[in-house]
């Protein structure tokens, strides 16, 4: 299910990587979790440039839901580069056809599933994992790259924002977000060892906060602050709203993802996301009822958290930007295309 704003990012998308998308002429791909938010857009930017391909690049969609008329990549259902398959990678399964690039980021995806399914998330992350790297230490890849997320920095201290790659993390490992930080730093770990002895092309993506057209409405902040600033004309925080975050339009952080592809080095980790912002939750929720045409804001004079929130997240994108990646959306800009979005196609 597209939408203008997603047609438009997309073919933004096309034209920028187009010289580097022709390597993918002939190629396989196997993405898990295809029908989510990010990679979505990764999915659509390839099969989009097929038209453009002699011989088209096949893709294989692996996902634990059914694609159905209303799931994200529905318009994609027909397509004859394109082959869904309904599968729990937490389970043991099979590699399908013989793909050269290995994309894995199914995982699940808001802390409300980690606290509901502490065992089932970590199994989703660490079996998948190695499921995907004993195929690929007997068949030569080109690239495979690991949805990791900005969680196995854990809660860095003030000299450590922004956090760059080199720093090794302060974590709980009995905290209640553990199964999912833990898992994905221990998926990390695999991933390098099979670089270092079997020599799979492993890059691990540490994915910074990220939105914009097609996030599912599943607890997220912002997808929470969007669904009440439409629905009942006013905002309510959880909280104080103190905690700060840098947030990354969905088109930048698939373009950090597409540099690493096709230009990071193998072996190694890379943040994804943004510096041209740093904000708190309070402010991300007036620039949101700002978008809507002042929709107030409120904080509750009582609050309790079940999950401890970070006080603050922010990539170091310097190694990105050696490539010669810079982000390209301010965040006023990114809300609008959010908005607009919301309002053609709905939650």
């Amino acid at each position: 299910m597209k939408s203008k704003v997603i047609f438009q990012d997309i073919e933004a998308l096309v034209s920028e990587f187009a010289p580097n998308l022709t390597l993918l002429s002939d190629k396989e791909i196997l993405v898990t979790g295809g029908n989510g938010f990010i990679p979505s857009y990764i999915i659509d930017t390839i099969s989009t440039f097929n038209s453009f391909l002699e011989r088209s690049c096949k893709i294989t969609i692996m996902n634990r839901s059914r694609i159905t008329s209303s799931s994200r990549l529905s318009h994609l259902i027909g397509d004859p580069n394109v082959t869904f398959i309904s599968q729990d990678v937490g389970k043991k399964f099979d590699i399908p056809g013989s793909p050269q690039i290995i994309i894995h980021a199914a995982s699940r995806s808001n802390p409300i599933s980690f606290l509901d399914k502490p065992i089932d998330t970590i199994y989703t992350n660490v079996g998948g994992m190695r499921t995907l790297l004993d195929y690929s230490k007997n068949n030569a890849l080109d690239a495979f790259l690991f949805f990791s997320s900005s969680e196995v920095y854990g809660d860095p201290p003030p000299e450590n924002i922004p956090t760059p790659e080199t720093y090794q993390g302060r974590l709980d490992c009995l905290g209640d977000m553990a199964c999912y930080s833990e898992s994905k730093r221990l998926c990390e770990t695999l991933g390098r060892a099979f670089f270092k002895e079997y020599g799979v092309p492993f890059q691990s993506l540490r994915i910074f906060h990220t939105f914009g057209p097609g996030i599912r409405n599943d607890g997220k902040t912002i997808t929470n602050l969007f669904y009440q600033g439409m629905n009942e004309g006013k905002i309510l925080l959880r909280d104080s709203g103190a905690s700060k975050r840098s947030y990354s339009y969905i088109s930048d952080t698939v373009r950090g993802i597409f540099y690493v592809l096709f230009k990071g080095i193998r072996g190694e980790a890379y943040n994804i996301g943004t510096d041209l912002n740093n904000v708190s939750v309070k402010e991300m929720a007036e620039m949101i009822g700002g978008s809507l045409g002042g929709v107030p804001v409120t904080v509750p004079l009582d609050y309790s958290s079940k999950t401890n929130p970070i006080l603050n997240r922010a990539p170091d994108i310097s190694k990105l930007k050696s490539f010669g990646f810079k982000p390209k959306f301010q965040l006023k800009e990114g809300i609008e295309r959010l908005r607009d979005h919301y309002l053609e196609v709905g939650f």
